[in-house]
């Protein structure tokens, strides 16, 4: 009995050994030490961004990836045949998952990539989801446009990661016409007819998009989640909240990778600086709702989004040069189109909603489908009743050239800033902070840098879920 009782104690001792050294390794990252610290803003140096995921170590070097997409024209491989591949060679366990559901009457498919870390430290940390933007998908996150390792990769070898796809946005093999031609694959078994993809864009509205992404974390995750919309998404982590599946698991924290606020936020921003009219001017220039918006290489540059640490970049190109050479490598899995609806509902058009709902009633005439305008309608500008009060702690990274989120020159003009501290304002209580890594990084970091970005993102769910 007493070598039992002595065996139980040495066991207790060394647990508790290793659980103050977990707390200790976690104390000693020093972006948890920069976000522990109580300021509007933390600027993480060129010297310690370098440091950052350095220990990010994929046990083949990303071979198997690269292999797979090297194979696939344009890097369009198929996320099925991951499964394949053996989890010790990649560092986390890959499976592809499609949720296909119901709303305004007919079926659309969502896609997830789930990224299970075999690091048994990731059990005792949240799910991360990440969403992309307009115009891209989950190989954005997940590879470079020389199919290297991206994001994801080097997210999974330390956290739990599901790589959240939009609907429309990825197609099987992706798309071999140019973007002005494609359309959206909202079945990826099927292919729509012209009137039936028009009509689907008209109603894209972020209530749809909820849904299935609401359905698809609770059957591929578990526990604690954080939920990261990168740039138009930004708006589905906000609504999240207002899911009561979702906030129980949320827990009143936010991440943000270049996601902004949402927007009943903006519009309030926007009118106290007497901007509204002018943005409400041009966005009513938008297209009708049943057009994609392409993307071009002329529209990055305008956009700011090309900067000088664009893989595609070399010494003397000329950005617009970079943008081509960067769009002609993810020609294929990208499809650079945006929903026009879910871009106004981004910016918290409401003051256009006459104009919206005459456009939605004019491509749903066209065809014989099962939708009720009514419920398209009661639906639009959910993002402006986004929950914002409720949170507790709150984190944005962001590049300090993304000039969508943050300022080049005057920090104060940021606009991360004037959101994180509108939530200041309403969540007096919670622990709200923003780190910009300090060097030329734009809306694109994730491709520009992603080992160094996602081992600032790793720090900053480890700060998040202490």
């Amino acid at each position: 009995m007493k070598q039992r009782r002595l065996h139980l104690s040495m066991f207790c001792v060394v647990a508790v050994f290793f659980a103050l050294f977990e707390l200790a390794g976690a104390a000693d990252n020093p972006i948890i030490g920069v976000l522990d610290k109580d300021i509007p803003y933390a600027m993480v140096s060129p010297d310690l961004f370098g440091k950052l995921g350095e220990d990010l170590k994929l046990p083949d070097g990303g071979k198997h990836i690269k292999e797979l997409a090297d194979k696939a024209p344009g890097g369009a491989f198929d996320p099925r045949d991951m499964e394949k591949i053996p989890s010790k060679a990649l560092g986390y366990k890959a499976k592809w998952s499609v949720i296909r559901y119901t709303y305004y009457g007919l079926d659309w498919d969502i896609t997830g990539l789930r990224l299970e870390s075999l690091d048994s430290k990731a059990k005792k940390l949240p799910w991360l989801v990440i969403i992309n933007g307009g115009s891209a998908n989950f190989y954005e996150f997940f590879i470079d446009p020389f199919n290297r390792p991206g994001l994801g990769q080097y997210l999974a070898q330390k956290i739990n990661v599901l790589l959240v796809t939009i609907p429309g946005n990825f197609k099987y093999g992706g798309w071999e016409l140019p973007p002005s031609q494609r359309a959206a694959q909202y079945l990826l078994d099927k292919d729509l007819s012209p009137e039936e993809n028009k009509a689907r864009n008209a109603i894209y509205t972020n209530r749809m998009e909820i849904e299935g992404l609401k359905r698809l974390i609770l059957k591929e995750t578990s526990g604690d989640i954080l939920i990261t919309g990168h740039s138009t998404s930004g708006e589905l982590a906000f609504l999240s909240m207002g899911e009561k599946e979702l906030a129980r698991r949320l827990k009143g924290r936010f991440l943000g990778w270049g996601s902004g606020g949402p927007s009943n936020l903006r519009k309030e921003w926007e009118e106290k600086v007497g901007k509204r009219e002018k943005s409400i001017k041009e966005l009513s220039q938008y297209p009708p709702l049943w057009k994609l918006r392409t993307r071009d290489a002329e529209g990055y540059v305008n956009s700011g989004y090309i900067g000088p640490l664009n893989p595609c970049g070399k010494e003397g190109m000329k950005d617009l040069e970079v943008a081509e050479k960067w769009l002609s490598k993810i020609e294929r899995n990208r499809p650079n189109f945006k929903q026009v609806l879910q871009d106004l509902e981004h910016r918290g058009m409401v003051e256009l909603r006459s104009k919206l709902e005459g456009e939605m009633k004019e491509a749903l005439s066209a065809t014989t489908l099962p939708v009720k305008l009514e419920n398209v309608s009661k639906d639009l500008f959910a993002t402006n009743n986004a929950p914002i009060t409720g949170y507790k702690k709150m984190v944005w990274v962001n590049g300090k050239w993304d000039e969508g989120h943050w300022h080049k020159t005057s920090s104060e003009k940021a606009r991360e800033l004037t959101i994180a501290n509108q939530f200041r304002e309403r969540n007096p209580q919670a622990a709200i902070r923003i780190l910009v890594f300090d060097l030329p990084m734009t809306h694109y970091g994730h491709i520009e840098k992603p080992r160094e970005v996602a081992g600032g993102l790793i720090a900053a769910v480890q700060w998040l879920a202490k």
